[in-house]
């Protein structure tokens, strides 16, 4: 028997949609949608929209596909399955565009079925959320006339990513690149390295250093910014050094997995300048 498990991961507040026309769509229950399915499986997630302006809302709801690279660009193309890890086809949306009277609330369904086969690791795509201005042409409530004119609008769209983890597999495989220490104008410094994901798994890793006096002793931990890794993606991670004093350090480079808690660790020789 097949089981499909399933979490929803809220990795942003809930944002509002901001109109010139007095119309403030809310979405709720974050900006990420996390799901670990097996092959051949179907489930089943919902957007959740509500009008807190005064006038009635009208919002446009598209996919998009987020291709990533080891050099860490980020490009979206259309939703149609453009990358290897692409799942915009698996998505079917329960429709397109939502008009929301002043008040208003709904639910936007949509279904992930998961392909048979031999699929591993994580598979991505973006539900995008694009407000449509109430003076706009492209709105179904702006008033009809055969006027010509010009009229600039200012566009604000919102992505949700849906993100796949299929079977028990896949795995992240985390890579440190050179690090360097930066000092900005203000005298502060901070240590950065960027790490890549060469494994098949989205990560989310927590990435900290431990750093050590020339005797030994525990100088203190300083921890990065965690934020996600998509498989084949190198991201920044940084570490404020602010509160350390110029000095010689040995420090460990640590990162783990937030999906299996492995650990990925590096020594370091660092040199704290005056």
């Amino acid at each position: 028997m097949k089981h499909t498990f399933l979490k929803c991961v809220a990795l942003a507040i809930p944002c509002l949609f901001f109109n010139p026309a007095q119309a403030a769509v809310m979405l709720s229950g974050g900006l990420t949608h996390e799901y670990n399915v097996n092959p051949g499986s179907t489930v089943s997630g919902v957007l959740e929209l509500k009008n807190t302006g005064n006038e009635a809302a009208e919002v446009k709801i598209y996919q998009e596909d987020v291709k990533v690279n080891a050099a860490g660009s980020t490009e979206y193309t259309p939703g149609n399955g453009s990358h290897a890890r692409s799942n915009a086809n698996w998505i079917n949306l329960g429709t397109d565009r939502v008009t929301l009277a002043p008040g208003a609330s709904q639910s936007v369904p949509y279904t992930l079925q998961v392909p048979g086969g031999n699929l591993q690791g994580s598979y991505w795509s973006m539900l995008m959320l694009e407000p449509v201005s109430n003076s706009s042409r492209e709105s179904q409530l702006a008033p009809q006339t055969e006027k010509p004119g010009l009229t600039i609008h200012q566009k604000v769209r919102y992505a949700v990513q849906v993100l796949a983890n299929v079977g028990n597999q896949g795995a992240a495989n985390l890579k440190f690149e050179a690090p360097q220490v930066t000092k900005d104008r203000q005298g502060g410094r901070a240590f950065h390295v960027a790490i890549a994901n060469t494994g098949n798994r989205h990560s989310r890793p927590k990435v900290w250093l431990d750093v050590f006096g020339a005797d030994g002793s525990n100088v203190g931990k300083f921890s990065a910014e965690t934020h996600g890794l998509y498989a084949g993606e190198r991201e920044m991670f940084s570490i404020n050094l602010s509160d350390l004093s110029p000095g010689n350090y040995k420090a460990l480079l640590a990162a783990e997995d937030n999906n299996n808690g492995q650990m990925f660790g590096s020594d370091i020789n660092l040199t704290i300048k005056p």
